[in-house]
């Protein structure tokens, strides 16, 4: 029983069963590691470059020879390094446009290096290409990983024929570089397949738990909601009916109590039922980013704000809504840039886009209205319009209470009824 009870705390709470809010990340990725180990593999991998480097200290190069090998090689280990440093190949999400360029960019100039120092001092060079395919088939997404791991190898029989080395001794080379290139490529896609099915696993179950709220909060407005209605309505018409002589005083005293009591039980359900229906700020980041890139817009997030009232959490909920509907909608972008902040005093939410951003300025739509309006009433501050290098920005910012635990606001009372019930309204 205590089992149960746990697990339906949780559900209410919006968190997966079983998972507590600090074990759950707040904005998923994919499978990351940890610099310092992806780094060992390529730095074990560069001990092969002893091989041409010791072929060419034994044919008693010149000093300029010497000093361009050396150059090249410094080059080429540098940017190898770099590219599986700084980017994160097991990734459950393709990365953006521009990062595709930047790794391809690295790509190419690694394959140049490889071909020139080859066609300059010989086939010991061909090494470089198996280290550029396996760079390839971890880094390139998609199809260009296979695509570009196959053209690497053709290349090596190209660079090796012109620096006059028979077949034999170029596929030493060559076959290794397709075979490894093809090999990490999948391993790759592997992995990064992996962490899109326990992303889409965790997806689902927050999808469910959220479903679940909706429809506890749809019970409590359809059986729990109307029958308090009606227990404050008769019991205000009984003591309405009572008649005022000292023999009822003390039965129609005990009527207006169960009033009270009904009417009060009936603002807390109104309450409970707003809190289940209120979006949470980790679910609204997740769903923008889902349709900012199924719309082929880039996206980046950032959530720095941590615990937060459920009053504010709210607020920049909608604020992350409304501005990823307005980039989709209206910016024609091709990147957006997504930041939740916590400056110690307040909390800022800010959507940015490098859309065209001049077009929106002016423009005031009944959603933006509507973020205005909440942030007004939460004492915050509003900002929509152009930004000067281009684009448009939505910012939003609110105060937070000083002295007292985030999570220990108490909510925001509701007015609105959302019952039918004995004031009428719904």
């Amino acid at each position: 029983m205590k089992k149960r009870s746990k697990e339906a705390t949780e559900a209410l709470e919006g968190n997966p069963i079983g998972e507590s809010p600090e074990q759950r990340p707040a904005v998923r990725g994919g499978l990351t590691l940890p610099r310092g180990g992806r780094l060992i593999g390529p730095l074990l991998g560069l001990l092969f470059l002893a091989y041409p480097l010791n072929a060419l200290l034994g044919s008693d190069p010149s000093p300029a020879r010497l000093v361009v090998a050396l150059c090249g090689t410094v080059l080429f280990v540098g940017v190898f390094l770099w590219l599986l440093w700084s980017r994160e190949p097991f990734r459950a999400v393709d990365p953006e446009a521009y990062e595709v360029r930047k790794r391809r960019a690295a790509v190419v100039f690694l394959a140049a290096v490889a071909s020139m120092l080859t066609i300059s001092f010989g086939e010991e060079w061909l090494t470089l290409f198996v280290h550029t395919g396996i760079a390839t088939g971890l880094m390139l997404p998609g199809k260009d990983a296979p695509v570009s791991v196959a053209g690497l190898a053709i290349l090596a029989v190209v660079a090796g024929r012109a620096a006059g080395a028979e077949l034999p001794a170029i596929g030493r080379f060559a076959l290794p570089t397709a075979l490894l290139g093809f090999l990490f490529a999948a391993l790759a896609h592997h992995i990064s397949t992996i962490a899109q099915l326990s992303e889409a696993r965790e997806e689902i179950a927050r999808l469910a738990v959220a479903e679940e709220r909706l429809r506890f909060a749809r019970d409590l407005h359809d059986l729990l909601g109307h029958s308090l209605s009606l227990i404050a309505l008769k019991s205000t018409l009984a003591g309405r009916l009572l008649p005022a002589t000292p023999e009822t005083e003390g039965a129609a005293k005990e009527v207006r109590d169960v009033e009270g009591v009904a009417r009060e039980a009936l603002r807390e359900v109104r309450e409970a039922v707003a809190g289940y229906r209120r979006p949470t700020l980790d679910g609204e980041l997740a769903g923008a980013r889902e349709m900012l890139e199924a719309a082929g817009i880039g996206c980046h997030v950032e959530n720095e704000a941590g615990a937060l009232p459920g009053s504010a959490e709210a607020v920049l909920a909608w604020a992350v809504r409304e501005g990823a509907t307005n980039v989709i909608r209206h910016s024609r972008a091709e990147r957006c840039e997504i930041r939740v902040a916590n400056d110690g005093g307040g909390v800022r939410a800010e959507v940015s886009d490098d859309g065209r951003g001049a077009s929106l300025e002016g423009t005031t739509g009944s959603g933006l209205l509507g973020l205005a309006e909440r942030v007004a009433a939460s004492r915050g501050g509003f900002e929509a319009g152009a930004l000067p290098t281009g684009g448009f920005r939505l910012r939003v910012s609110l105060p937070l209470p000083n002295g007292t635990s985030p999570t220990a606001e108490p909510e925001p009372r509701t007015n609105n009824s959302s019952f039918a019930g004995e004031d009428g309204s719904r």
